[in-house]
Order: structure tokens, then C-alpha cells, then sequence
């Protein structure tokens, strides 16, 4: 699904794009190349193909993967999409041992499966991330040039990426904060409110037009004004809305 000349959207359990079980797989494209952000469960791998070839032809040609955490609607499908495009994947020093183990208890798959919130066949394939970076570096992929910044509150890897495109600066929130000011703070032993506190600060004052969280709505103007509207919450002593929570649904 094409946004705009250089953002795609190629895969979403939301927009009905791939599999259920998938986070939102946007594809940004440059001059140099196709840079995906995540790479959904891998349930939905033939659907994300196939949108890809539909966008970007047979062979998309130079590209590479990024993902914001270790979870599994965004990094179980890492491993395949990788083989298949021949593209490497980035991730950080806290996400890529999780990845190159294959460890389905890190990526909290296990309990995930054992309450019930995906099946059986959902695994986590090992595979290597070819570039790794920790917080405040800069990640060069597919022609694009990201900070990188890290913001625990979702997960304790959980990474959002700054990048200006198009005349635009633009946030990759992955499930740190979503359209409307909703934080991704889950039942998981190490999503919390402290990480939010701590870090989420990061992220203000960035004057970001472009927000591109991991699910629901993404905006192309004014993205800065649904990061703040979750750090007032967070300055008043207030806990943000949370994803999950009434009609907050993934």
C-alpha cells in the first residue's frame, strides 16, 4: 500500500495487509534502496512478498531490515524475509542476541503462546544481525541515516529512529507510543512505567511531522503533538492511556 512517493506499507494486521499476528511493515524507499522497519510474525511472509513484488517488481533490488524490538509480531519473520530478499538486518545490542539465539523465552514467544496470544506454529527462526548500534548512534541503511534512540517503557530493547526525509522529520515509534499520546506499556516483566519516565523524554522536542508507530494510525503531519500529549500525562503524575485498554486494541 503506498503513502506517499517514498513510504509503503507492506504489511499490517490492522490494514488487513498480512497476517493477523503481524506488527504495521513499512517499507521506505530511497534512492539507494528499500529499507523495511520490522518484519511482522512470518505467518504472513507469502502476503508480505507479494506486496513488495506489487510495489517494488519482481526483484526489489538493494535493501536491508531494521527492527525496534525483539517481540514477535515484529522480529519472528526477520530470519526468512532476510534469506529470501538477501538483505541484512539491523537491529540493537540488546535486541540481536535474541535473534541470533533464537530465544523464545527472551522474546517473551513462550508465555506468549501459553496465554493464548499466538499459536503453536509461531517460532522464532536464529538468525545473525549484520549491524549493530546502541543508543544515540546513528544507523546508516538503504540510503537513510537514523538516530537511533532507546526507550524502555514497552520493552527493555524497545528502540524509536529519527531520520528527516523529504523535507519532513520523521519518528519510528515502533510500540512506544502510538497516534493519540497511547504508550505500549504491557503485562510483561520488563514493560514499565519507569522506563517510560525515564526515557520517554528523548523523544520531546524533536519537532516530528512523520509518525510511524508499530500499529494503528501513523500520521504524516504533526506527530510531535501525539508524543507530547503522553509526556504531559507522564509530567502530571498521570499514568498514559495504554494500549489494550477499552477500545485501545492492537
Amino acid at each position: 500500500m503506498r503513502v506517499t512517493s517514498w513510504l509503503y506499507l507492506v504489511g499490517s494486521r490492522q490494514f488487513g495487509l498480512s497476517s493477523p499476528y503481524d506488527c504495521h511493515i513499512y517499507a521506505l524507499r530511497s534512492a539507494a534502496g528499500i529499507l523495511l522497519i520490522d518484519a511482522g510474525s512470518g505467518l504472513g511472509h507469502d502476503a508480505v512478498m507479494a506486496n513488495l513484488r506489487a510495489e517494488f517488481g519482481p526483484a526489489p533490488g538493494p535493501g536491508a531490515i531494521l527492527l525496534t524490538h525483539r517481540h514477535p509480531d515484529h522480529m519472528c519473520g526477520a530470519a526468512r524475509l532476510s534469506r529470501e530478499l538477501g538483505w541484512p538486518v539491523a537491529a540493537s545490542v540488546h535486541t540481536a542476541p535474541v535473534l541470533l539465539a533464537g530465544d523464545e523465552d527472551a522474546c517473551d514467544l513462550t508465555e506468549a503462546k501459553a496465554n493464548g496470544g499466538y499459536p503453536p506454529e509461531l517460532r522464532l527462526e536464529a538468525w545473525a544481525a549484520e549491524r549493530t548500534f546502541d543508543d544515540g548512534e546513528t544507523v546508516e541503511l538503504a540510503g537513510f541515516q537514523l538516530r537511533a534512540i532507546r526507550v524502555r517503557g514497552h520493552s527493555n530493547d524497545s528502540f524509536a529512529y529519527l531520520f528527516a526525509y523529504d523535507g519532513r522529520r520523521c519518528l519510528v515509534s515502533g510500540d512506544i507510543v502510538f497516534y493519540g499520546g497511547v504508550v505500549g506499556m504491557i503485562n510483561t516483566p520488563d514493560s514499565s512505567l519507569r522506563g517510560y519516565r525515564e526515557d520517554l523524554p528523548k523523544v520531546a522536542g524533536l519537532g516530528v511531522d512523520v509518525l510511524l508507530p508499530g500499529h494503528g494510525l501513523f500520521t504524516m503531519s504533526g506527530g510531535q503533538r501525539h508524543i507530547d500529549a503522553a509526556r504531559r500525562e507522564l509530567d502530571k503524575g498521570f499514568v498514559p492511556r495504554c494500549i489494550g485498554q477499552g477500545d485501545l486494541i492492537f
